[in-house]
């Protein structure tokens, strides 16, 4: 008799349509399945099977994801897992185990496949206190363990989903935030940029209104907001001291948790932590946790192929720190964006932010390219820089506004002082232009990999300027043995008190 399907939570704010850990006739014996370890996708030399009906785990990588010690005596082929008071020993080929000197019969036995040693998924559940399910639908198995469940209970209803309005409506794209006061959310200014208004919804459903924006920095991606009233949420603390490389680390979103390893940093424009964890968030802005519970980053973008995921560093906003001990009413906002202004803002070219597309076409210089699925023109043979580079132009899709330049240059024939020559004439141009930089780094600084070296510039406006971002570098590309340019020009909208 087929059983039916039937719904299991996992308690995180997960559902999925599972059927029983007994399978029909239909699946094929020995196919692969995906496994998912505290939400996040595994990737084994040896990924989970399906045989006689059971669904069949690698031993040693699932015990280790959910914090037992695992080792493997070959002489008899018998594997010891242990895991606080919980000691258990199998042996490859054999149907009974021993955990704490009680024996267990497995439903098929333990078997070696490609040098891994595989045992029921039933197993891992009942033994290892884990929560375990099989999706059909998508031929994956679901593994929870206990302590991550219970981290999620206790953080979850910290993080709260951001509704940006414009224009009188809801944004389609929403962000998401931590409370870090009961008047206060932390997010990135990405999940807030352009807003003319917003709202907050709690993960039970609870929506407040947004005063306004109390602190942004551009260069951070960071920005603090103030709730039109208190809430009674807990707030989270705020981790200021430096995270290590491989640590492990819960992202949290409204609808779910999942487990990620921090990889390590990225140098961009700014320190970023990243996890090289396949996961999409949902929502920018996501509250990536440490395992004590504060909040270590906040989500701010994938790489093009979704398999790197970078944050914010929550420990740039310590600055921000008196602002969490303030009463409500003694913490001020300056409102919110409005529209992006129609007057054109100078920069170092003839061509200006703010210029509709067909003012930037009159001003062409080479030849000129027009993607027509999105408001963009990009020129080559443009000598702002130097002779011979090339110029691309973005415009708000609605305004037919101009608000990103960027100009770029490649020489394979310059020297170092060469190109530190350039670099520093196009600097003092700037300069006359933008007054004294926000940041300067003059030292060809190198990256991990050794590859690359650069010098760069920004000016930055404060937040309620309307001036643009501007960022001026040269790269040293030692494996090429190239020099590479770039000029950008960025206005992400008025910001008016």
């Amino acid at each position: 008799m087929r059983l039916r399907s039937k719904v299991i939570s996992f308690g995180i704010g997960l559902s999925l349509t599972l059927s029983p850990l007994t399978f029909s006739e239909e699946v094929a014996a020995s196919s692969s399945i995906s496994l998912y370890m505290n939400g996040a996708k595994q990737q084994y030399d040896q990924q989970p099977i399906i045989k006689e009906n059971r669904a069949l785990v690698p031993i040693r990588a699932v015990s280790e994801g959910l914090g037992a010690s695992v080792t493997y005596q070959s002489s008899d082929k018998t594997v010891r897992i242990k895991k606080d008071r919980i000691n258990i020993t199998l042996k490859v080929g054999s149907k009974t185990a021993n955990i704490n000197g009680m024996k267990k019969v497995l439903d098929v036995p333990a078997q070696a496949i490609n040098n891994r040693t595989l045992v029921p998924l039933r197993f891992v559940g009942e033994t290892l206190h884990a929560k375990v399910a099989y999706d059909s639908k998508s031929k994956s198995v679901h593994i929870t363990g206990s302590e991550f469940t219970k981290f999620v209970e206790a953080n979850q209803e910290k993080v709260v989903t951001i509704t940006k309005l414009k224009h009188g409506l809801p944004y389609i794209n929403k962000g998401a935030g931590v409370v870090v006061s009961p008047s206060l959310i932390l997010t990135t200014q990405s999940a807030v940029n352009q807003a003319e208004g917003a709202y907050i919804e709690t993960v039970k459903g609870e929506k407040v209104q947004v005063e306004g924006i109390v602190e942004m920095d551009l260069l951070e991606n960071l920005a603090l907001v103030k709730l039109a009233s208190p809430i009674t949420i807990k707030p989270v603390n705020v981790h200021f001291s430096n995270v290590a490389k491989g640590q492990k680390a819960v992202v949290l979103d409204a609808s779910k948790g999942t487990e990620v390893k921090v990889d390590g940093f990225e140098n961009r424009l700014s320190e970023q932590l990243y996890t090289k964890t396949p996961y999409i968030n949902s929502f920018i802005g996501t509250p990536l946790f440490n395992y004590e519970g504060d909040v270590i980053g906040l989500s701010s973008e994938l790489d093009l192929d979704n398999s790197i995921e970078y944050y914010e560093a929550a420990s740039k906003v310590e600055k921000w720190k008196p602002y969490f001990s303030m009463s409500h009413s003694d913490i001020k906002t300056s409102g919110f964006f409005h529209k992006l202004p129609l007057s054109e803002m100078k920069t170092i070219t003839d061509v200006s932010l703010g210029m509709n597309d067909a003012e930037v076409q009159s001003l062409q210089k080479g030849d000129i390219y027009v993607d027509s699925k999105f408001p963009y023109l990009s020129y080559k043979n443009d000598d702002t820089i130097a002779p011979g580079g090339y110029a691309s132009f973005e415009f708000h899709r609605k305004e037919r506004i101009l608000n990103r330049i960027s100009y770029q240059y490649s020489s394979e024939t310059m020297t170092q002082n060469e190109a530190a020559s350039l670099f520093n004439e196009m600097k003092a141009n700037l300069e006359k232009l933008h007054g004294t930089p926000y940041t300067v780094d003059m030292d060809w600084n190198r990256d991990e990999d050794n590859q690359y070296r650069n010098l760069y510039v920004h000016w930055l406006p404060k937040f309620n300027e309307e001036k643009p971002v501007v960022r001026l570098s040269v790269e040293e590309d030692t494996f090429n043995e190239a020099y590479r340019f770039e000029l950008y020009y960025y206005y992400g909208g008025t910001y008016r008190k």
